[in-house]
């Protein structure tokens, strides 16, 4: 690995001072061997003792090394060029406390240019002591220590530059030496150590906190904890995992490595604790619900693996009291012995019970909303049905007639059983608009024409505004447009707003419903929106927004779920529902806004964002 040492200023092209023959080659000795005695020194060095270690490392190397002074700098620097820098460890004999409070941190911009590229290009910057070259920042720092030549070294950790040695000389090393090279490397292998297990300090010193405040808390909050031992940690279980990609559903085995058996080795009380069950000694599978086990074994491999806490819930049976949920925060092991982690557990069986409670009351009341408007419907598809039951019985009678009277041709009665045939299609297709209306399922995105879905919209809203007297304006202008939707859940919401319309103007008096249907494409966010205006009572003027709250309804007998579901379905499928009251005049506008298909097109995609039952009593 080559070394360059840029030419910073004028000054620095002086010849440098006579040195002994070998003298770097020596060093570079002495190096080596403090290389191994730092890495002794330091790897063993805890919060209280680092700052000490790292100093008397740092006055050993610049003995070595014929240093006045020997500086570590701990550098972040971002993606655009910026970042900070900050003075660590030191040899102590130089720099006061004072002078060493500003160097603590400073901006890596401060830095002149050229020091900044030979640092990011991991090359050694060369500055004389008594010049200007370094920035006011470094200048200060360098009148301190009195050196005749500063020689800054970039560290690099994982690729990046992570920190910076400086070594402060009474004389300029001779360039042209062949082991400078190898003394800068051993330099750089030492404040790279140094600095490594700097940082290693701080970590554990933050992850002690953190397990000090969450201990505080979980004598409160916890019931009690678990301690979990593997009798032998080199022999471990594969265990085989299956996972689906997002896009494709295609299956992805993967294993996690577990041991064999976990046994309880501690538990511990805390103060929030009722009674501590009796678990020492018992395996974890011994208290965890088979249909859980696997969960939570991947957990805790993930946690082991990583070092990071994992939170999870699962089903613990205690005696006879039967199963009862617990919430655990998994803990990982950072001791050397047989210990595999500590759980942290909460009984949360109550808070479990009332979660099922009120997603099945969530379930029934979403269902209640379709139904309900189901039946407000019901006259119309009841219409749209009897069109094609009446042709069917019409077609029959005649083909009946036919035979009868011994008039009935081969050509006639395919005709006729063919019209018979094209009306039971299309009643068909009727119960399936239906069905698909009223259906809970998750919503299955896909790319249709716009116009499609405000057409069927149209045509199921129609007859029921004719009934009440209400006029249905289409729009203007379509747009040729094709948008990424869910078709039947999309068709819904536009049905459900048209009939909220409707009835918010009944209920106000209007004597001639208005509903009139608007599209406008925005195309710098690749969105169309599909408004609905209204002349009835409008939104409440305090907050508008209040009504798709769930459970919100205007209506003495609305369940208040279908605005709220409406924007739900349209949320999770990438667009929104918004609305606004009319500007000088009656009524509000909903507005629809739907992603338009983009250039490389849209495959079919489900979407997991809204769960749904598909066990309706139409089926």
């Amino acid at each position: 690995m080559s070394h360059t040492t840029p030419q910073l200023s004028s000054d620095d092209s002086s010849a440098s001072g006579p040195q002994p023959a070998g003298s770097l080659q020596d060093t570079c000795a002495r190096l080596r061997r403090r290389a191994f005695k730092a890495t002794s020194q330091l790897s063993s060095c805890s919060k209280t003792t680092i700052r000490k270690a790292a100093r008397r490392v740092l006055k050993d190397l610049a003995k070595c090394i014929d240093a006045v002074d020997v500086h570590l700098f701990r550098v972040t620097i971002d993606d655009t060029g910026g970042g900070r820098v900050g003075l660590r460890h030191h040899t102590g004999t130089r720099i006061s406390a004072a002078e060493e409070r500003p160097l603590h941190y400073f901006q890596f911009r401060l830095l002149p240019s050229r020091i900044q590229k030979c640092i990011n290009a991991n090359q050694i910057a060369k500055i004389r002591g008594n010049s200007e070259v370094g920035g006011r920042t470094l200048a200060g720092l360098l009148a301190k220590v009195d050196c005749e030549t500063y020689y800054l070294c970039p560290l690099l950790i994982d690729g990046q530059v992570k920190g910076l040695l400086g070594v402060a000389r009474r004389t300029e090393l001779p360039a042209d030496d062949n082991d400078l090279d190898e003394f800068f490397d051993l330099l750089k292998l030492i404040a790279t150590i140094l600095l490594i297990n700097t940082q290693r300090v701080r970590r554990e010193s933050r992850r002690a906190k953190k397990m000090a405040e969450w201990r505080r808390i979980a004598e409160q909050a916890c019931d009690f904890a678990i301690t979990l031992s593997a009798a032998d940690t080199n022999r471990n279980t594969v265990v085989s995992t299956v996972t689906r990609d997002e896009n494709h559903g295609e299956p992805h085995h993967a294993t996690i490595n577990v041991p064999p058996v976990l046994t309880i080795s501690k538990t511990t009380a805390f103060g929030a604790a009722d009674a501590t069950p009796a678990l020492d000694g018992l395996r974890l599978t011994d208290i965890v619900l088979r249909s859980f086990l696997r969960d939570l074994l991947e957990q805790l491999a993930e946690a082991v693996e990583t070092s990071e806490v994992r939170t999870t819930s699962f089903q613990m049976a205690l005696g006879h009291a039967g199963p009862r949920w617990c919430l655990a925060r998994i803990e990982p092991s950072r001791t050397a012995d047989s210990t595999y982690a500590t759980l942290y557990l909460t009984d949360n069986n109550r808070d479990k019970l009332l979660q099922e409670e009120v997603r099945e009351l969530s379930d029934h009341l979403v269902k209640a909303s379709r139904l309900s408007l189901l039946g407000q419907m019901s006259t119309e598809f009841a219409h749209q049905l009897n069109q094609p039951l009446q042709a069917i019985l019409n077609y029959a009678n005649m083909l009946q007639r036919r035979i009868e009277r011994g008039a009935a041709t081969a050509e006639n009665s395919i005709a006729t059983l063919a019209n018979i045939e094209s009306s039971v299609l299309h009643s068909a297709a009727i119960i399936q608009r239906i069905r698909d209306f009223v259906k809970f399922r998750t919503l299955l995105t896909e790319t249709i024409r716009l116009q499609e879905i405000i057409d069927q919209a149209l045509m199921l809203v129609i007859p029921t505004a004719r009934g009440w007297n209400a006029d249905i304006i289409p729009p203007d202008d379509l747009l040729d447009v094709e948008v990424v939707v869910d078709k039947a859940q999309t068709t819904h919401v536009l049905v459900n707003l048209i009939i909220n319309a409707l009835e918010a103007c009944q209920e106000f008096g209007v004597d001639r419903p208005r509903i009139e249907l608007f599209v406008r494409e925005e195309s710098g966010h690749r969105r169309v929106t599909v408004g609905v205006k209204d002349n009835g009572p409008g939104l409440p003027q305090k907050n508008p927004d209040i009504v798709f709250k769930e459970f919100y309804s205007g209506k003495t007998e609305g369940l208040g779920m279908g605005l709220a579901i409406s924007r739900e379905v349209c949320e999770s499928q990438g667009g929104g529902l918004t609305a606004e009251n009319n500007a000088g005049q009656n009524g509000c506008t909903f507005f629809v806004s739907m992603e338009l298909k983009s250039n490389s097109g849209n495959d079919t995609e489900e979407i997991n964002t809204i769960s749904i039952d598909d066990n309706l009593p139409i089926d």
